[in-house]
């Protein structure tokens, strides 16, 4: 029984991760998304810089959606619920990948 539960288990996180990624391609493909590459703590400091100019491309077009206007409510509350996400999960993502590239080239923390 326990095996039987663990085969479901598995074959469903399968499906649902093929899933996202399914979503993920479709989305690159139709120009919708472009992904963005993750960074370790060492690059980090040298993308903020980038980062500082995509801002300022944000509040331009920011700006742009209040002249035109955008009152869709459910809209509003996905857009802001997936940059929430994606958030998050670039973060922890980026956590692991730093810890995976500390691990593997057998650096330590300046900290420790």
């Amino acid at each position: 029984m326990k095996k039987l539960v663990v085969i479901f288990v598995s074959v469903g996180l399968l499906i649902l991760l093929g899933s996202l990624f399914g979503v993920q391609q479709m989305s690159e493909e139709l120009g919708i998304s472009q992904p963005v590459p993750l960074l370790i703590e060492k690059e980090q400091q040298q993308e903020e810089k980038a980062t500082q100019v995509k801002q300022s491309e944000l509040e331009v077009k920011s700006q742009k959606i209040e002249e035109t206007g955008r009152f869709n409510f459910f809209s509003e509350m996905g857009s802001d619920l997936a940059k929430g996400f994606n958030y998050v999960s670039r973060a922890m993502l980026g956590q692991v990948m730093t810890f995976v590239h500390q691990v593997l080239n057998g650096e330590q923390e300046a900290n420790s």
